[in-house]
């Protein structure tokens, strides 16, 4: 059935949808007049996250280098139809990336780190903007503003702003087509002329990551047509918008054949298709729920919203607004359930989806803020606040797990930034877990937001600009002084970033047979070699030159990956004389002291102190009262520490202390149902 409203409905305060809602007697779900303000200094604050030591770290990522390098080459040969990387056509992305990179070439000259990666940081800060906008055209303002913080402060999207790589081009084009979409089927009234514009979006989207930008902005606009049948457009304005979409795309691929030929268009393209749609080795190493787990890990640190942002279009106090919310959950399941049937998955893919569950999530938590207001919770009875306990564990949990690096890392000159680091988000956690228990979800929210800003400040401004990840730029230095002029290939596998860093093409032998004709056409040739080929490639060239040893994708050198580093060397054919140069790499050894089985001893200690705790506050209270009391933290601290003592005791298979404190919990668990969940309704007295 086509779902049918009123205009009027579009002309609601915030105040009248709360009141539809079931929360006319408390206005908890609004944020406070003292909020609001703090609110607006987070947000302009965070949106200068992207910014913070642009160009630092330097290059390491080979998806950079493809872009920067294929759009230098566009820049310098004027060839601005046909994009060449390494020697080689490259056709597994669309040109409006490198067409960037090749204008700010062309009028800035050579770029460095910060300059290439400003379009991305400026698309991401457009991006916040943009998601606010699309929040206050459907929900509010209210929720646009939380939305936008969410999004602002999601370390995922903060990471892909501060790149020179393609997701975060698909983003921002998706985002501008949500927000015409939002305007066209929620605004209030019919604006057919936004149509055009539409499609030119899309197509700009498709000039940055293909067809990908279909999967994100078709089901929400068949959706919306669906859901609001008065806002279809006339016939004229939609051709209109797919000639403009066809004249933008066409024309690029029309000008490609005629440079090339359909033939070597046709097999660039299927390539990819190969690769990424239907490679059964990508299919090998990620299964069909791969994105599940992922999707935690994509909106980090407000992994807590995944399940409300997907299930709040089904919450009784949502039914007034049930359509607005499954035509945003629409997005996200569609998007994960048809990527998970491409063999290659990556969560960067899911990037453009990162805003819809930041406004699923905005909107779940002034639901629950409204919920748990003392005026709520006297009607009702019932006392509803999972969501922000929860999210007030996952900061706890993390900033846990910042100080655990400290035992990892030896260079006390780092120890501050990851104190500082580990303290705001367990601080932050414990603070806005406390303002939950106290009904009170903004005073949560703005803590757990000044807690996250302070982290992404630490974490952008000091931690990883610093040495967290081995250079490449010194590896090609070492690279340029000992070969000057002469030839340099990659031996079965290459480093696209070294491409960048050394400024020349590296070609790339397959087998060990182009290897022995390339060394025998020119003895003369280096050799670009990984660890895993090494053995092989010394059949050939023998006398190791240099040695890099170094980490892929992975920036904290933590002990049990070493499995996943990439160590590179240089082969020379001819013996130079010299030692085999070291590069300096980071140590991934722990200290002696630390062990499995002195971190599970420290944790037992720390069970068995906090289930002493229980008693020491309960001796508190009850001489400040000067009677025997046992308030409600008793029980948590019981609950909390008996969890932890039962963990313990698993790992320690002592059957003793697994039956004692399974036992204990549920006693814990019962007296905090009694507290919580069977409170007495207070009886309104007779007027």
């Amino acid at each position: 059935m086509a779902f049918q409203e009123n205009e009027s409905f579009y002309r609601m305060t915030d105040a009248d949808v709360q009141s539809q809602n079931g929360i006319e007697n408390s206005n908890a779900g609004i944020i406070p007049g003292i909020f609001f303000p703090v609110l607006i200094l987070l947000l302009i604050v965070s949106l200068t996250l992207p910014l913070i030591t642009l160009g630092k770290p330097e290059l390491g990522s080979p998806h950079e280098a493809r872009i920067v390098v294929t759009g230098r080459n566009m820049a310098e040969s004027g060839d601005w139809v046909v994009p060449y990387f390494n020697g080689a056509l490259r056709l597994q992305k669309p040109p409006l990336p490198y067409w960037t990179i090749a204008v700010l070439t062309k009028v800035f000259g050579p770029l460095d780190e910060g300059l290439f990666r400003l379009p991305s940081a400026l698309m991401g800060m457009a991006g916040v903007a943009l998601t606010l906008l699309i929040g206050r055209i459907v929900f509010g303002w209210q929720i646009g503003l939380l939305a936008a913080l969410i999004q602002a402060l999601t370390l995922k999207y903060v990471i892909e702003s501060r790149l020179a790589r393609v997701d975060i081009y698909l983003t921002f084009w998706v985002l501008m087509c949500l927000l015409m979409l939002s305007i066209i089927f929620f605004g209030r009234k019919r604006r057919d002329w936004l149509w055009p514009i539409v499609w030119t979006a899309i197509a700009m989207g498709f000039l940055s990551k293909w067809l990908a930008v279909f999967i994100f902005v078709i089901p929400p606009m068949l959706y919306g047509l669906w859901i609001r049948p008065e806002r279809r457009p006339r016939l004229g304005w939609h051709l209109l918008g797919v000639c403009v979409f066809a004249m933008l795309v066409v024309s690029w691929i029309v000008l490609l054949v005629d440079r090339l030929d359909w033939q070597t268009v046709h097999a660039g393209w299927a390539r990819e298709v190969s690769d990424n749609i239907t490679s059964p080795v990508h299919r090998a190493n990620h299964g069909f729920f791969h994105y599940i787990s992922q999707l935690f890990v994509l909106v980090f640190p407000w992994s807590a919203l995944i399940p409300v942002a997907l299930t709040i279009p089904f919450w009784p106090q949502c039914k007034t607004e049930k359509q607005k919310l499954l035509w945003f959950a629409w997005i996200a399941f569609f998007t994960v359930l048809i990527l998970s049937l491409v063999s290659k998955k990556k969560a960067d893919y899911l990037l453009p989806i990162v805003p819809v569950i930041a406004i699923l999530g905005a909107k779940a938590w002034v639901t629950m803020t409204g919920e748990i207001a003392p005026a709520r919770i006297e009607q009702s009875g019932r006392w509803r606040c999972a969501l922000g306990v929860i999210q007030s564990l996952i900061f706890v949990v993390a900033g846990a797990v910042v100080f655990l690096y400290c035992f990892f890392d030896r260079e006390l000159q780092r120890y501050a930034a990851i104190v500082t680091c580990g303290l705001s988000l367990m601080g932050s956690g414990i603070l806005a877990g406390y303002f939950i228990c106290r009904c009170n979800g903004w005073r949560a929210i703005v803590t757990l937001f000044a807690g996250t800003v302070v982290f992404s400040y630490v974490l952008f401004g000091y931690f990883l600009p610093h040495e967290t990840r081995i250079s490449s730029a010194d590896f090609a230095r070492g690279i340029a002084d000992v070969i000057s002029k002469a030839p340099l290939v990659y031996f079965r596998d290459r480093d696209d970033s070294l491409v960048y860093h050394l400024q020349r093409e590296v070609p790339c032998v397959k087998n060990l047979e182009q290897l022995q004709r390339t060394v025998a056409e020119n003895p003369g040739t280096f050799v670009l070699v990984q660890d895993k080929y090494l053995d092989e490639a010394r059949q050939v060239v023998g006398h190791i030159i240099l040695h890099h040893p170094r980490f892929r994708d992975v920036s904290l050198p933590l002990p049990g990956r070493q499995n996943e580093a990439l160590d590179v060397y240089l082969l020379s054919h001819n013996d130079v004389g010299e030692p085999i140069r070291e590069f300096a790499g980071l140590s991934p050894e722990p200290p002696d002291w630390l062990s499995v089985g002195n971190l599970w001893l420290a944790f037992g200690f720390l069970a068995q102190a906090m289930f002493f705790g229980r008693f020491l506050l309960q001796w508190i209270v009850s001489e400040r009262e000067r009677k025997s009391v046992i308030p409600v933290g008793f029980w948590w601290l019981s609950l909390t520490g008996g969890i932890m003592l039962f963990s313990y005791a698993v790992h320690r298979r002592d059957p003793v202390f697994i039956v004692g404190q399974a036992m204990g919990v549920l006693i814990y668990l019962r007296n905090l149902y009694f507290i919580y969940l069977k409170r007495p309704k207070r009886k309104t007295e007779a007027i």
